[in-house]
């Protein structure tokens, strides 16, 4: 007569799932789509073809059409021709650029999170209007002006670029340091302290208005496309 152990069966083991709190639920169907859209194309367009450019460190401006298409930048800001959709729509996006290339991911996140978010967040009605629409629809590139060499991000009150107001003018002088985008957008917010009063405040440098040095290209944190340095000694009228 043969014996037998009772063996304990256990239930198989759920499909891997990193979003522990569940939070893609709350997204409604159409934010969702949204998600599915970036996804797929950061695997069919991003992917294939990010390593070369890598290599050559070289930003592939032929994906910023695809980008652009999304209609994705300014997911949390509502209005001024951006899509709206909330943070957290905003936050899953930035999840999956970032998990193919974390350097378009830079781009998109600086672009879209820094430079608008700066602008709607503290700009003036004004300012908002004359930005924001072209940058949600890509015909204006932003960038993101507040690392400097000697303070890294000092945004209390350590930063060493200063503003200084001269009539209908604000002198800026400083140096920045790891602004992506900074070689091509088409302006970049500053980040100086205002020598009047000590307190930190930002400015919207155009295109052409600042003196930009490219320094070497260097992977930082996985980053590659990253300029070292830019030189700002200029005026700027008042707005």
């Amino acid at each position: 007569m043969s014996e037998t152990k009772n063996i304990k069966q256990t239930r198989p083991l759920p499909a891997p799932n990193s979003d522990f709190y569940q939070t893609f639920d709350v997204l409604n169907e159409s934010q969702k789509e949204v998600v599915k859209r970036v996804r797929t194309f950061m695997e069919t367009q991003v992917a294939p073809i990010i390593n070369r450019y890598w290599s050559a460190a070289e930003f592939p401006f032929e994906l910023i059409a695809g980008i652009r298409d999304l209609h994705i930048a300014g997911t949390s800001i509502q209005g001024y021709g951006c899509p709206g959709g909330g943070s957290l729509l905003a936050n899953y996006i930035a999840m999956e650029i970032a998990r193919v290339d974390c350097s378009i991911s830079t781009f998109f996140g600086v672009h879209s999170g820094l430079a608008m978010g700066s602008i709607y967040i503290c700009g003036s009605e004004e300012q908002r209007q004359r930005w924001l629409p072209d940058m949600a629809a890509f015909n204006k590139i932003g960038c993101f002006a507040l690392t400097e060499p000697l303070v890294g991000s000092g945004a209390a009150g350590g930063l060493l670029t200063t503003a200084r107001r001269e009539g209908d003018t604000w002198i800026l002088h400083g140096q920045k340091k790891w602004i992506g985008n900074a070689t091509f957008a088409d302006l970049c917010v500053v980040w100086a302290r205002d020598v009047s009063d000590n307190q930190v405040k930002a400015f919207v440098v155009e295109k052409g208005d600042a003196r930009l040095h490219r320094g070497e290209d260097r992977k930082q944190n996985g980053l590659a496309r990253c300029p070292e340095r830019a030189d700002h000694d200029r005026q700027l009228p008042c707005s």
